[in-house]
């Protein structure tokens, strides 16, 4: 049986022939009184998702994704819904957590790091997205969280180790192509160069499943290049 891997994004469409169907899911979002609520419509109305679950199903074709979806009409989500939707991917017994975002809210760092403690002590792996080597963003500046960057110089395939700095790696940040499209005009960002470490990082999980975020680490660092 395969590991599970939980996407956190905009939800995943099963059907896609990138992703060739999902574990299950759920949706988080605000109430009108401003709490948390969950139902089970994890249905991706922004593609966003779906082409993050489709890097990973690619090059770790046995995995059980599991979608949360916390984008709705747009790519953002309060901090609340974030924060509950890392809660549950931590609960379920998620092996990879994978986190297309980022926030700059101080008032969030103690919840997030608590969480990201918590996952690392279960040997559940967290990868999430930032803009530049040198970025404070959370989650992906934390010690127990492996942060990704896209970095222009990256060809797909190709890995970017920055020792010592707050986001350590750099990678080619392109979903995978869809025929008729040009790859130009296909999405593309930093949330995609997360994507590709997250899916070398669950066919290594696949194959070492007691291994965690420091095996994980040195394995990228073993296959990058210097920057």
């Amino acid at each position: 049986m395969g590991i599970r891997v939980t996407v956190i994004d905009s939800g995943v469409n099963p059907w896609h022939s990138h992703v060739q169907g999902v574990e299950g899911g759920r949706s988080f979002r605000l109430s009108e009184s401003g709490n948390v609520e969950e139902d089970g419509d994890y249905r991706d109305e922004l593609g966003h998702g779906t082409a993050i679950a489709g890097v990973i199903r690619e090059r770790a074709p046995h995995v059980l994704l599991q979608a949360f979806k916390i984008f709705h009409r747009e790519l953002y989500a309060p901090a609340p819904v974030l924060l509950a939707a890392l809660e549950r991917a931590v609960q379920i017994g998620s092996k990879m957590i994978h986190l297309s975002l980022g926030t700059e809210q101080p008032d969030v760092r103690r919840d997030l790091a608590r969480l990201c403690r918590e996952a690392d002590a279960k040997d559940i792996v967290i990868v999430a997205a930032a803009r530049r080597p040198e970025d404070g963003v959370l989650p992906a500046s934390l010690d127990s969280v492996i942060g990704v960057y896209w970095e222009p110089s990256c060809e797909e395939g190709a890995l970017l180790y920055h020792p010592g700095r707050p986001v350590e790696f750099g990678a080619y940040g392109r979903p995978r192509s869809i025929p008729g499209l040009p790859q130009e005009q296909n999405l593309r960002g930093h949330s995609f160069a997360a994507a590709r470490v997250s899916a070398v990082a669950a066919a290594y999980l696949s194959e070492n499943v007691f291994a965690g975020e420091a095996s994980v680490r040195e394995m990228l660092k073993r296959t990058a290049t210097g920057g």
